[in-house]
């Protein structure tokens, strides 16, 4: 097929397989892992691995060809308007599809609707089909077989769906695109799902009974991909002596050799040399490696989150070398002036942690499509041993803030009122993947994005190279009201340090005051302060693209449940004192 490039950290998202890639006038879809051929290249993180119940986490070499499939496979011409179905067998290594009808033989275009089920099935809408799905008892379509099709425009009828019509030249049948979008409209025309991806053989599909809908292949519900971001944090040496026999076991090499490669089928017996050698049963060495690979978390996603947290509120003071997971306390002054912005924000702020390295491994477990009924595996082998992934190095900051002011604050009834409001339309909107509205999530998750944009301006990064991690209390797991701020490159100029020194006090401090009073005004005020909704289901309060919103990679609830009031508002603001205190700095607070 034609060779085209992607960055090797896109291919687990936004290009990760089932995801639609647009590429200079083509568009492709990526096969799922299990097409991937050659020899592997595996990402060290055996416990995320095991959490995840997979033998390995695979990642694309430098130099890998990963298999792409074009789609949709209908395509038209701009000058004839001739469609063809193109297939595998006509590609050539290079070149793209042409127009065998007009002299200029131009670059052929994808037709911008396809056909999606709630299962995650992805096909072409069948345009013959479609033609002549209207009666018309004056034409014999039984010679339409091959039938000759044409997408024309018909100007005068406007410029929506109803503008545009897909015709067969061989018996003169023809349909308009209006209505094609709605719901049934593809089961009317006696079109049923395939039950399988564009790049599975027949054989391999499977039974479905949901009615597929036709979409533009750019829409966002076409592809939900479900990845697993997990920040790479050494075991604890679990609180032993350099000479007790659990530490002794721990830096051992069959020990540490284990640990990386869990799985081996000489496990059992390098620890039972491990055991000999430090005098622990055979059965405490068993115990042991469970616990440094993490096998005692609970298996769900949501013991991530609280191990990170607690890993980034207590900063180790010695690191290996070469540890990929490096922190320190940042050092706060001990006299601040009463009433200044530095003392309204030591009010509510616990901790400042810097983040000198890390490693970020994200996976791409699967995806799903239209209304989510089913997920679908990224990996559709009979047998699958490992998932997509791809590992970036990064450096950030770690704020904590003070528990008691954060609940004392969120039991204010307009504070809840104005989260019922998301909470509600989350629910109606069917949204199960965006988090609960949360009193402290909204609030964080808004603070995060005023942080995004500030650090813009003063780290040297692109705000689409920054992301946000946020640490809110959950279900179950510890308190917890956090935000890490954190570069996402896939390589290692991710840590070059400019990030990690604002995180230091006086630059911290001013990188804070000038996002809090960045959100207290929008050049869309007062229309978006006071708005009660606005954005994709009405899930953004006071918050739009001039004020709040960040690159949707940055973020990690699509750019939803947003709300600056919960940040300035006088009356119930939980950053008011500071705001109040920015209005009695020489220039506004403009720092």
């Amino acid at each position: 097929m034609t060779m085209r490039k992607i960055r090797r950290s896109q291919v687990v998202s936004p290009f990760g397989p089932g995801a639609i890639v647009d590429l200079v006038g083509e568009s492709f879809v990526a096969e799922d892992a299990g097409n991937w051929r050659g020899k592997p290249e595996f990402l060290r993180f055996p416990r995320l691995a095991s959490f995840l119940e997979v033998s390995a986490l695979r990642t694309p070499r430098q130099d890998e060809n990963l298999p792409y499939f074009r789609f949709p496979q209908w395509l038209f011409c701009s000058g004839c308007r001739g469609m063809e179905r193109w297939s595998f067998r006509m590609e050539r290594e290079g070149e793209t599809p042409r127009c065998t009808t007009c002299a200029d033989r131009r670059q052929l275009i994808p037709m911008r609707l396809i056909a999606v089920c709630g299962n995650g099935h992805l096909t072409d809408i069948n345009w013959a089909g479609w033609a002549h799905s209207l009666a018309r008892k004056e034409r014999d379509q039984v010679q339409c077989a091959k039938a000759e099709l044409k997408f024309l425009n018909k100007p005068a009828a406007g410029s929506g769906l109803g503008s545009l019509e897909v015709r067969c030249d061989t018996c003169g049948a023809d349909r308009s695109l209006e209505g094609i979008t709605d719901l049934g409209a593809l089961r009317e025309a006696k079109m049923s799902c395939p039950g399988k991806q564009p790049w599975q053989a027949s054989g391999e599909a499977e039974k479905c009974g949901e009615t597929p809908i036709a979409m533009q292949r750019g829409a966002s519900n076409v592809y939900f991909p479900d990845v697993v971001s997990v920040i790479d944090i050494p075991p604890e040496p679990l609180g032993e002596d350099e000479d007790s026999p659990v530490a002794r076991a721990i830096a051992h090499a069959d020990f540490q050799f284990v640990i990386e490669n869990p799985r081996h089928r000489l496990r059992d017996e390098m620890l039972r040399d491990v055991a000999e050698h430090t005098g622990l049963e055979l059965a405490e060495i068993d115990l042991l490696l469970d616990r440094v690979l993490g096998r005692e978390e609970p298996g769900s996603q949501e013991s991530i989150a609280p191990s990170e947290w607690v890993a980034l509120c207590a900063p180790r003071v010695q690191h290996a070398p070469n540890a990929e997971f490096i922190t320190r306390r940042s050092r706060r002054p001990e006299h601040r002036a009463p009433g200044s912005p530095e003392n309204e924000l030591a009010a509510v702020l616990a901790d400042v942690v810097l983040v000198d390295r890390l490693r970020e491994v994200r996976v791409l477990t699967g995806f799903k499509r239209h209304t989510m009924r089913k997920r679908v595996s990224a990996n559709l082998a009979a047998h699958p041993t490992f998932l997509p992934a791809a590992e970036v190095f990064g450096e950030g900051f770690f704020l904590r803030f003070d528990e008691s002011a954060i609940a004392e604050w969120e039991t204010r009834p307009e504070v809840r009122n104005r989260c019922s409001i998301l909470a509600a339309r989350r629910e109606a909107a069917k949204a199960e993947r965006l988090p609960v509205p949360r009193p402290r999530f909204v609030l964080l998750h808004t603070l995060a994005h005023a942080l995004l944009r500030s650090t813009a301006f003063e780290a040297g990064y692109s705000t689409s190279s920054l992301r946000e991690r946020l640490y809110v209390t959950g279900q179950r797991g510890p308190d917890m009201a956090g935000v890490l701020i954190y570069t996402a490159a896939g390589d290692t100029e991710g840590t070059m340090g400019g990030l990690v020194r604002l995180g230091e006090h006086e630059r911290l401090t001013k990188l804070v005051c000038a996002a809090i009073a960045a959100a207290g005004w929008c050049s869309f005020d007062p229309v978006c302060g006071e708005t009660r909704g606005q954005g994709p289901s009405g899930m953004l309060l006071a918050a739009c693209h001039a004020c709040a919103l960040v690159p949707e990679t940055s973020c990690e609830a699509s750019n939803r449940l947003l709300d600056r009031r919960l940040l300035i508002d006088e009356d119930y603001g939980f950053f008011a004192p500071l705001a109040a205190a920015l209005e009695q700095v020489p220039g506004g607070g403009a720092w």
